[in-house]
């Protein structure tokens, strides 16, 4: 024990000072452990947010991409709709056009004749139905979806001949160089309206119907060069023009993918391609509205 001159003894002020050193070190040692959980809760945090940031934004791109889904599907019920019969027609406009490659032209120059199948037409032309459903909920529209989906697949049962007879393939791969819409004549330069479709490919691409009928014109006729017609149920017709080579005969009896023809550049044309057509009750209507896509 050391003793101060005036006789009392330092002891107490070492443990004074000794404890503050603890209390420091302490309260360091606490700080430094603080700091590190809070750093560690802070990082946790930073990642779930991330994480929760991530899951929100792959949640929206899900949403956006089921609304996307619905809507092909929407339209998909529609077209099936139409093909069974159960849903009436509609006016639209009509898509743009693309002028590259090959065209066919005359077809627009040709005049109705008594019995004949070919008429003019404007811009409001046949459609199929564009109907909104944005205001429902997700979960009702498909509610809707699989209770309209499983009516028509019924109904289809019953209405296979009917499908049958109604076009909805392709009738050759091409590529698509002018659609149904208006356009300038490659020939006279004029603006005149293009009622059906032109596919180029090479000569001799296989040309097939596009529905089950019966063909009512296979030859060479203005304009068209070789052509065929093909007549399928209600005032449905399908026209295959501009053929290098044709493969059926009047009164033939067809089916959907038969080969009718070959890709030629006969009649009016400025290259290879065919023109594809399909009248209603005399009036062109659009071929791609008729093309029914594959929905996995």
């Amino acid at each position: 024990m050391i003793f101060s001159a005036d006789g009392r003894s330092r002891t107490l002020g070492l443990d004074l000072i000794s404890t503050i050193k603890v209390t420091f070190l302490l309260l360091a040692i606490a700080f430094f452990i603080g700091s590190g959980v809070i750093a560690y809760n802070f990082y946790n945090l930073s990642s779930i947010r991330n994480s929760y940031t991530q899951t929100m934004q792959n949640l929206s791109i899900e949403q956006q991409n089921v609304k996307k889904r619905l809507v092909e599907l929407e339209n998909f019920e529609e077209k099936i709709s139409f093909f069974l019969s159960v849903l009436p027609d509609n006016d639209n406009s009509a898509p743009k056009v693309n002028y590259r490659g090959g065209m066919g032209g005359g077809e627009e120059l040709e005049t109705i004749s008594a019995g004949g199948l070919e008429s003019m037409v404007g811009e409001d032309d046949f459609d199929f139905p564009s109907i909104n459903h944005e205001n429902e909920k997700t979960d009702e529209r498909v509610k809707r979806l699989e209770k309209r989906l499983e009516e028509l697949a019924d109904l289809a049962l019953l209405e296979k001949k009917h499908l049958d007879y109604t076009p909805s393939i392709m009738p050759a791969q091409g590529y698509m160089t002018s659609r149904f819409s208006w356009r300038m004549s490659p020939f006279t330069g004029r603006r005149h309206f293009h009622r059906g479709i032109d596919l180029v490919n090479k000569l001799g691409t296989a040309v097939k119907a596009t529905a089950a009928g019966r063909v009512i014109f296979a030859g060479k006729k203005d304009y068209w060069g070789n052509a065929i017609f093909i007549e399928h149920r209600d005032g449905i017709v399908s026209k295959y023009g501009h053929l290098n080579e044709i493969k059926v005969r009047r009164e033939d009896k067809v089916g959907r993918g038969d080969l009718i023809g070959l890709i030629g550049m006969s009649g009016r044309t400025t290259g290879p391609h065919l023109h594809y057509q399909i009248e209603i009750n005399d009036k062109a209507v659009d071929p791609i509205k008729f093309v029914i896509e594959e929905v996995d």
